[in-house]
């Protein structure tokens, strides 16, 4: 089964004979002796550049063994079910994607170049080459119960070649390959071994906190009503133990997609109840974040193209954040699992500022979720009502949209005027943050929002100074706004 019959490449660049026979000087001074078949007489040139070490397909790896020079060998075996396991650990299963990594390069094992089939040219030297203690040692298995032992070497000393020796038991030649090979299986043991992800699921999602080491809140963002409600993307709140306030529609969506990429990285240790944490800085956290999904119903395309529908309970997710490991991770404790986490996505929401993601519009509800608005002010209490009619269906398809008209304190009224300045109010946004400790004056007009969900917010303006009002949104005064910019719409 060894031969040059080409298989998948896996890059490096060819190199000419010359530049090998450099690489070969610089191992060692002597070296070049070996290369020699009479004096000043160079090897032949091949037409053969590269090629695969397997001639033929031998099918999916069933064990490896590896030993990386100055590391513990370590074995995984494939089961009946495809994973590939850690020998002698039923629970040690590699991650699949860095198996597949693995592996990938095990059953397309190729060279970029033979140095030499002569053994007698390099036996005696296998120091200068770095194979009398390999940098890598392989054993390998394949489906079809064939075997295969190489050996990686040392890197060539030339900084323009990134290429390693390598020889391959009963086979007596000398080959240059790939660096990027011995990257591909040279990895910590460690590093391959897979963790239970959690299941993230965006769409479910109705609480996100962030508790400090102590379990005080530090801030939480919540749904205000159901999953399924018409007006859910605009229905939630920051809280933090100062505040209460309308989250932001867009920062909204961008945190709850920073939690569905809260992933775990490096399996470290299985941590039960009551053992000691403190090596990962885990008995004193900086940080737990609790993800709350809600009970509802997912579904995915089938092979035959059906929808398949699978009813998910609610659950929480609750990461317990701990030391840095290195400038790029955390230490982090998970259903009873100690692993690495991404700092960069750890702290898209244990650093978020909550006033940050606070509304920054005196209009947060949008029209689409809107069912009525009655605006309070100079005396008078004016209610615009709101009431959609599915368009009828045309040639026997889905009707698309509702049909929208607007009614003003019980009369008809222009739902196109009154569409486009409920635009244009949307798009009006706060001036700045109100001074701390400033106390609300009564309130010059007021703004009630009912939604389709049901769901009623209260928005009121009162005096702050000749140009601005403050704006109080349920209760919560945060924000001042220009004086004309809202009431003069409506």
């Amino acid at each position: 089964m060894l031969g040059v019959k080409k298989k998948k490449q896996r890059g490096g660049g060819r190199r000419s004979l010359f530049l090998i026979l450099l690489i070969l000087l610089a191992a060692g001074g002597t070296v070049a002796a070996l290369l020699l078949r009479a004096e000043n007489t160079p090897l032949p040139a091949r037409e053969e550049k590269g090629g695969a070490i397997l001639t033929e397909d031998p099918g999916p790896v069933r064990r490896v063994t590896l030993r990386v020079r100055g590391r513990e060998a370590w074995t995984a075996e494939r089961g009946e079910d495809g994973v590939l396991r850690r020998t002698g650990d039923e629970s040690w299963a590699l991650d699949e994607n860095r198996a597949e990594q693995l592996t990938d390069a095990l059953e397309n094992l190729v060279y970029e170049e033979i140095l030499t089939e002569d053994a007698a040219d390099y036996q005696d030297r296998l120091e200068d080459f770095g194979l009398a203690d390999p940098a890598l040692t392989a054993e390998v298995t394949y489906e079809d119960g064939s075997r295969l032992v190489f050996r990686i070497g040392d890197a060539s000393a030339l900084k323009d070649a990134d290429v390693r020796f390598m020889t391959v038991e009963g086979d007596d030649r000398l080959y240059a390959v790939a660096g990027s090979l011995m990257e591909d299986l040279g990895t910590e043991a460690e590093v391959l071994r897979g963790v239970t992800q959690p299941e993230i699921q965006t769409a479910r999602l109705d609480r996100i906190r962030v508790l400090d080491g102590e379990e005080r809140l530090i801030a939480e963002w919540a749904l205000d009503g159901e999953i399924t409600d018409p007006d859910a993307a605009a229905a939630w709140t920051v809280r933090t133990d100062a505040f209460r306030y309308p989250a932001d529609q867009d920062r909204m969506s961008l945190l709850k997609k920073n939690a569905g990429n809260l992933l775990l990285g490096l399996y470290i240790a299985d941590a039960a109840e009551g053992d000691d944490l403190s090596a990962w800085g885990l008995d004193r956290p900086r940080n737990v974040i609790e993800l709350h999904m809600a009970a509802g119903t997912t579904g995915q395309a089938g092979p035959d193209g059906a929808l398949d529908v699978t009813r998910r309970e609610e659950e929480t997710v609750r990461f317990v954040i701990g030391n840095e490991r290195n400038e790029m991770t955390f230490y982090a404790l998970y259903n009873g699992t100690v692993c690495t986490m991404n700092r960069f996505t750890v702290t898209a929401l244990t650093d978020a500022d909550p006033l940050s993601t606070a509304s920054r519009y005196p209009v947060v509800v949008p029209l689409e979720a809107l069912e009525s608005l009655t605006v309070e002010g100079d005396g008078r209490s004016d209610t615009w009502r709101l009431s959609r009619t599915a368009l009828p269906a045309e040639n026997g398809e889905e009707p698309e949209g509702n049909e929208i008209t607007c009614e003003k304190n019980g009369e008809a009224w222009d739902y196109e005027a009154f569409s486009a300045a409920y635009q244009r109010a949307m798009v009006v946004t706060v001036s700045g943050t109100l001074p701390e400790g400033w106390e609300k004056r009564e309130s010059t007009r007021v703004y009630i929002f009912r939604t389709l969900g049901g769901k009623t917010v209260r928005a009121e303006l009162s005096p702050f100074d000749a140009m601005h009002d403050a704006l109080t949104v349920d209760g919560e005064t945060l924000f001042y706004v220009s004086h004309t910019a809202v009431q003069d719409l409506f």
